[in-house]
């Protein structure tokens, strides 16, 4: 956290919208990704045990396919995981800047914890890409019994290796994806942040639980949706499908995302009772109703292409979830917006004071003597703590807020501000000078 501390800077004013898209482009990459992997985790285990009990094939099948398909690429862990963890990860650091709060630190760990799960879930993917090329060599060997053998025992050998790293990878990404969803609802509770000071806080509250069943709603919504589009629609879907295998994978796919879509409006619903008041506002509200009508106008959709077993609206389909996600993450954010408000004033100012800080120091004052150009031309008519012929340093001085340059400017090339005292003369000094002198003047008046 020290780190990530060092790392980030608070956003300016005009910053801070900047960061809140794009953390609502990273959550809109993110969260559609993890969902498909974890639900693709999760069937495939299960068909896969399944299939190796009752030795049926179409199981088997089922389980490499699904996990092949909705994994996408390498590239998309990486596009679609990697990345937008980061980019989430530091939008939250920048956000709750100087919050006080372990918010970020238990974000972080389950931005690592995600981070390892794709690496096993990914290498067991990659297994069956070395089967497949196993098989290649089967047909090259023909009917020679004691080589076929050897290379089953050698496929069986590559699964068995790698089932135990998918599975520690698939309830490590069930961890990562829970601890994520209770932090971010920490995110959005102040009156909780002095509070909460371990992880078990935060794994162990309504919020967190109520919070996770809404992303397990939506999870098996796009994951089945997924399916749907990946095995019938993407590219022409799944290739050397028979009657039989296209029949089961429409069933079991059309029901789970049917059932998801069911229940994700009542655990939204439930979800959004346990907001705290700081994160209601109408805008809120707005979304949430948004979000409730989408999901009927979806449960319809679903319900007609599972009852006339027709996957030609799977494309549609999927792209009414991603668009129920986008407006459910609008709605979070929107959330999140009111409940720190305090927090980014706060923030802003850090902003502001860093942003001073750093124009200060830009300014090279080298081979300037601030010391005696005040005793050569200033003196005359300036001191600290008493009126001459123009105000006492004390007083003009910090109207310019600790800005060097603005007050650089106005020794540069003074104009009349004050009725009350005559116009300053310009002394002639070089832009470099008036810097130099600005800045020793600042920091003077700053000396107790």
């Amino acid at each position: 956290m020290d780190l990530l501390e060092k790392l980030v800077i608070p956003p300016s004013e005009n910053h801070v919208l900047l960061v809140e898209y794009i953390l609502i482009i990273s959550l809109l990459l993110f969260i559609p990704f993890i969902s498909m992997v974890l639900g693709a985790s999760f069937i495939s285990t299960y068909f896969n045990k399944k299939g190796s009990q009752t030795g049926d094939k179409l199981y088997l099948r089922f389980a490499k396919d699904v996990i092949e398909k909705l994994t996408i690429s390498r590239s998309a862990e990486l596009g679609l995981g990697a990345i937008p963890a980061a980019s989430i990860l530091f939008a939250y650091a920048q956000l709750l800047y100087a919050s006080k709060s372990i918010t970020i630190s238990i974000m972080m760990l389950s931005i690592v914890l995600f981070m390892i799960a794709f690496v096993f879930i990914y290498r067991y993917r990659n297994s069956f890409q070395v089967i497949r090329l196993l098989d290649s060599v089967k047909g090259m060997v023909g009917e020679n019994q004691n080589a076929n053998a050897e290379i089953n025992k050698l496929e069986q050998n590559v699964l068995n290796t790698n089932r135990l790293a998918f599975n520690t990878g698939k309830w490590l990404l069930f961890t990562a994806a829970y601890i994520f969803v209770g932090t971010r609802a920490l995110a959005g509770n102040p009156a909780r942040w002095a509070d909460v000071g371990n992880i078990l806080q935060v794994i162990f509250s309504w919020q967190t639980i109520f919070d996770f069943l809404a992303f397990l709603s939506i999870a098996g919504t796009i994951t089945g949706a997924a399916i749907l589009f990946f095995f019938f629609s993407w590219n022409k879907g799944v290739k050397d499908m028979d009657e039989n295998y296209s029949k089961f994978v429409k069933k079991f796919a059309g029901g789970m995302t049917l059932f998801s879509a069911a229940i994700f409006p009542l655990a939204v619903s439930i979800s959004y009772m346990f907001l705290p008041a700081s994160a209601q506002s109408q805008s809120v509200f707005f979304y949430f109703i948004l979000v409730l009508v989408l999901a009927l106008i979806l449960c319809n959709y679903i319900y007609a292409m599972v009852k006339n077993s027709d996957t030609q609206p799977a494309a549609l389909v999927f792209g009414l979830i991603i668009t129920l996600i986008l407006l459910n993450i609008v709605k979070d954010q929107s959330a999140l917006g009111s409940a720190i408000e305090p927090q980014l004033i706060i923030t802003i100012k850090a902003a502001d004071e860093m942003e001073k800080e750093a124009k200060s120091k830009t300014i090279s004052s080298s081979g300037v003597d601030a010391q005696l150009i005040y005793n050569t031309k200033c003196i005359a008519c300036h001191k600290f703590d008493l009126k001459v012929v123009g105000p006492p340093y004390q007083q003009s001085v910090p109207k310019y807020n600790g800005d060097v340059n603005k007050l650089a400017e106005f020794i540069y090339n003074p104009q009349k501000i004050d009725a009350a005292y005559p116009p300053m003369p310009n002394q002639g000094l070089k832009k470099k000078e008036a810097q130099a002198m600005a800045k020793w003047l600042i920091d003077q008046v700053k000396k107790p």
